[in-house]
């Protein structure tokens, strides 16, 4: 798939963005659809797409291959690591609101976006390497990325709870059953199977549908202000995609580039929206936060069709 190729797969998943934004504006979704459509998206339709994975490739990868993915990935996210704490030191980021820069640039929106755009761009047949992927990237965001909001005052029973929750949400388990499944050979769930890649495929229209009238509840004028958001935005867009993919490729030839353009696309999605949560339950960033969280979305149009370009993805 060229430049051009891609540019046309992020305006498909741009227009049905654009028009929940729309709808939110026309008060048509408002803040209790979001939440309820949210809550279905995470719960039920992310799941089934995630468990139907195993039905987009007509050969399982072998049991080394899933590992190396899990091992890559978690090479990626240390070089995310690096980045974000360098790039909030150089841009003198103050202590009160560091957790928020450095999780805006280390972690992506992979579920709820992330899904969707690889297998837009690379085939269905990527989705099972990006859920794969995923796990460690999600173990890392519960663990590493929490804690940059922690407050010092918090209780370590508290977070341990925390963490638990974070961890057993019904993606994270319906990841780790896809693993479990691809390790032991197995790919089919029969009509079950079948019923899920059926109810799986709406997760992509109603998640990028929430998607846009998120965005439409930002006033516009806060969200574009501070010089820190768009290098924090452009950091999370387009230098730790292709930090990671040099990093990945300079590992050796041994190293599939299907899953260094896997990794890449995962690592070069907008921030992950577990931020503000984070943010607003810790009183840390928040602004900061969701001015990058904004500005990441509304990039990311532009952003990936460049990232692949430059990493010879299209």
């Amino acid at each position: 798939m060229g430049f051009l190729g891609v540019a046309y797969q992020m305006a498909v998943v741009a227009i049905p963005v654009a028009v929940g934004y729309a709808l939110r504006r026309l008060s048509v979704m408002d803040e209790l659809l979001d939440e309820r459509l949210v809550a279905l998206i995470l719960d039920m339709l992310l799941p089934c797409a995630v468990l139907s994975s195993l039905l987009s490739v007509d050969t399982l990868p072998s049991r080394g291959e899933l590992v190396e993915v899990m091992v890559l990935m978690l090479v990626a996210m240390a070089v995310s690591w690096a980045v974000s704490a360098l790039a909030a030191r150089l841009l003198r980021v103050p202590a009160e609101e560091g957790g928020a820069y450095r999780f805006a640039m280390m972690f992506g929106n992979v579920g709820f976006i992330g899904f969707p755009v690889v297998s837009s761009i690379l085939g269905e047949e990527a989705m099972l390497d990006a859920v794969i992927a995923s796990i460690p990237g999600n173990v890392v965001m519960f663990t590493v990325g929490a804690a940059m909001f922690a407050r010092a005052s918090s209780g370590g029973e508290g977070k341990r709870e925390g963490l638990a929750r974070s961890l057993l949400t019904p993606t994270m388990i319906a990841s780790v059953l896809t693993l479990a499944c691809a390790l032991a050979g197995f790919r089919s769930f029969g009509v079950v199977g079948d019923a899920a890649h059926v109810i799986g495929q709406a997760s992509t229209p109603c998640a990028l549908l929430v998607t846009g009238s998120s965005i439409a509840r930002y006033d516009l004028a806060e969200m574009l202000r501070g010089a820190r958001s768009y290098v924090t935005a452009a950091c999370r867009l387009v230098a730790v995609p292709l930090a990671c993919a040099t990093v990945l490729r300079a590992l050796g030839p041994a190293v599939p580039s299907k899953v260094v353009a896997v990794i890449a696309l995962v690592c070069a999605m907008p921030v992950a929206t577990n931020g503000v949560l984070y943010s607003m339950r810790s009183g840390q960033g928040i602004v900061p936060m969701t001015r990058v969280t904004f500005l990441s979305v509304v990039g990311s149009v532009a952003s990936i069709p460049l990232v692949c370009a430059l990493l010879g993805i299209c």
